[in-house]
């Protein structure tokens, strides 16, 4: 790891810092921008009043006619570099009596 680029990935183990992209939102698709024809980002970048272009070899996300430059997207909600958790697991309270006698009097109150 280089500690002037901590972003840098170790050749001598290229696995411990790679960072995996993780697309939450179903329907989107991966898109790879190729050629010279001039296609925009559907969202404008914050400080900016034009959209922006999509760029010879650039990845993006699409659905329909929607396209979105991976920074965009991610501002958005739809990529993150986390998983999803799993969701918290069930408890499941026994609410029957136990065999046996109680272990309250649930008898008038006393006086």
């Amino acid at each position: 790891m280089n500690a002037d680029r901590p972003d840098s990935v170790s050749t001598e183990n290229p696995t411990s810092s790679t960072r995996r992209l993780y697309l939450h939102e179903p329907g989107w698709q991966i898109g790879h921008k190729g050629g010279s024809e001039r296609e925009f980002c559907y969202t404008m970048a914050p400080g900016q009043d034009f959209y922006h272009r999509l760029y010879d070899g650039e990845v993006y996300l699409f659905r329909g006619d929607e396209r979105l430059c991976v920074a965009c997207a991610e501002r958005r909600g739809l990529l993150s570099y986390a998983p999803r958790s799993l969701r918290e697991a069930v408890i499941v309270y026994d609410f029957e009596a136990p065999e046996g006698p109680p272990e309250f009097d649930i008898g008038p109150p006393p006086g």
